[in-house]
């Protein structure tokens, strides 16, 4: 399927495992979903999946292929070490979260072959 979009925000290793199945199986064969096989990351669009390599010259070749939740665990590791700027003001509190997404051809603009990005993104809790 060319036009399966997502974009998910949130919270927390379940909900991250439960949007990468989404994204990983989006309009393809829900009996064979993707794997990906390499990785890039852009300072605007975030760490990215792929499901092949060699495309471009900043995807690195991962070692083994990652599932849904191989790739979800990758991403929480990543997130752990980024800087998510500025807490977001207002009346309530906030947590660190993940922005999931592709955009229009199911892919992250810009990369072919790619399946998601993840980027850090403050989770707003309001009173």
């Amino acid at each position: 399927m060319d036009n399966f979009r997502i974009d998910i925000t949130g919270e927390g290793v379940k909900t991250m495992e439960s949007a990468m199945v989404i994204a990983f199986g989006g309009g393809h064969d829900d009996r064979k979903p993707r794997t990906a096989e390499a990785y890039a990351i852009d300072p605007e669009k975030g760490l990215i999946f792929f499901w092949t390599a060699g495309l471009d010259k900043n995807i690195v070749k991962l070692p083994f292929k990652l599932d849904a939740i191989g790739a979800a665990d990758f991403a929480r590791r990543w997130l752990a070490e980024q800087d998510y700027g500025r807490e977001p003001d207002h009346d309530g509190s906030n947590g660190k979260g993940w922005r999931l997404y592709n955009n229009s051809w199911s892919r992250v603009e810009g990369y072919s072959g790619s399946i998601v990005a993840i980027l850090p993104n403050w989770a707003w809790y309001g009173k």
